[in-house]
């Protein structure tokens, strides 16, 4: 990781909010980070072109505020669980969709993809789950045949609520936000660079 967890928080509350003007309390709020750390992020980000500051805070240009935060995080840094399920990777999409409706989740790389923007069949289900709930969730999947593995086909990253900012529901399912899903895509690599292009494309049709 190259930029620290409160850039982190507000370039994804600014990304998801790219159309709006947000004064700096609204956008410390949405991303539970101190107005004073907030004000110097934004500084930091009117220097580098990435915002204007005027009664509030708004990206110039969201495609190069996201392919600047693209280049220093990885979804592989963070911390995961795996499980080993013997159903197909698009079928266990809405079987752990339906099994985890209770609980904080969102799917990510390619089971994400398969739901908002079909590119490439998901081998293995990539999802968040929210820090602390590890031990539920791992008995939830227990009691359905779904086993802890050292390598699974799904794999759960543990992080706190601020990734899930801009999450959606499609048909009964929740994948993560599009900003979040288009930086995992290019971490993750191989594959993930072209799927990031569907994502991107589809964000860019959000936006007219």
């Amino acid at each position: 990781m190259i930029i620290n967890k409160s850039t982190q928080n507000i370039i994804r509350v600014l990304l998801n909010e790219r159309q709006k003007k947000l004064r700096l309390r609204e956008l410390a709020g949405k991303a539970q980070v101190s107005l004073g750390m907030t004000a110097k992020v934004v500084e930091t980000l009117v220097s580098c072109g990435h915002l204007k500051k005027k009664a509030g805070a708004r990206v110039v240009s969201w495609e190069k505020l996201l392919q600047a935060w693209s280049g220093t995080v990885s979804v592989k840094e963070n911390e995961k669980i795996e499980f080993l399920a013997a159903e197909r990777p698009q079928y266990l999409i809405k079987k752990i969709s339906s099994l985890l409706r209770k609980e904080t989740y969102a799917l990510t790389l390619f089971s994400a993809t398969e739901i908002a923007a079909p590119y490439v069949a998901p081998d293995t289900v990539h999802l968040y789950i929210l820090k602390g709930r590890e031990k539920q969730i791992s008995n939830i999947f227990v009691k359905q045949g779904i086993m802890p593995a050292e390598k699974g086909n799904i794999k759960c990253y543990i992080v706190d609520d601020n990734y899930f900012y801009g999450s959606q529901e499609i048909r009964g399912v929740k994948i993560i936000s599009l900003p979040q899903l288009y930086i995992d895509l290019i971490s993750y690599g191989g594959r993930g660079d072209e799927a990031a292009e569907n994502v991107l494309s589809l964000m860019r049709k959000k936006n007219v």
